[in-house]
């Protein structure tokens, strides 16, 4: 379960679970998921996707900028305890593992009975089912290292949405010459 803790400008403290199937937008504007009262956040300030099995924090080309770790990004994946600031609010970000209540399928879902050991022989009474495993035991992935991807990169024309940018670059050309213009040239100059 992955929540967003956020310290207002009064120093109340709000927490947001966010959730894997949907982007959270983050900014000033009352339509947000996460709406923060700072005069210095942008309306529409930042979006968390959970993309490749991480949530990343998209900068929406926010006035101010969003900082994670304390480096101004456009886009950045969130790790457990990163610190995140937009205009004059900061956060944390916070990844624990699931327990049993947080996975309601998990209980109702099948296991597989082990086969007995010698088929031929019936036992004598059966055997009970296994318990299920808890989630408690099971280790969580191992991830490899992540790195803030800073404005100063390559990667920072990347897009921070699901719409892909133009090339706007300056193609070349044939070189013109004053014979190929002709008149044109002359009856200017």
């Amino acid at each position: 379960m992955a929540k967003l803790f956020f310290v207002g400008l009064d120093g109340t403290e709000k927490s947001y679970r966010l959730q894997t199937h949907r982007p959270f937008t983050v900014g000033r504007d009352p339509g947000n998921d996460i709406i923060l009262r700072d005069p210095k956040v942008s309306r529409h300030h930042a979006e968390i996707v959970f993309e490749r099995g991480f949530f990343v924090l998209h900068d929406l080309a926010s006035a101010n900028g969003t900082y994670v770790n304390g480096r101004r990004i456009r886009v950045a994946p969130l790790t457990h305890g990163a610190k995140v600031r937009m205009g004059n609010t900061y956060g944390r970000f916070s990844e624990e593992l699931p327990t049993e209540t947080d996975d309601p399928q998990q209980k109702n879902e099948p296991y597989e009975q082990p086969l007995p050991s010698n088929a031929s022989t019936p036992s004598p009474s059966p055997a009970p089912p296994p318990s299920a495993p808890s989630l408690a035991a099971v280790p969580p992935p191992i991830a490899p290292p992540l790195s803030v991807v800073s404005v100063t990169d390559d990667l920072a024309d990347m897009p921070t949405s699901s719409h892909e940018r133009l090339a706007m670059d300056t193609m070349p050309h044939e070189k013109i010459t004053e014979e190929d213009l002709g008149d044109d040239v002359k009856k200017k100059a």
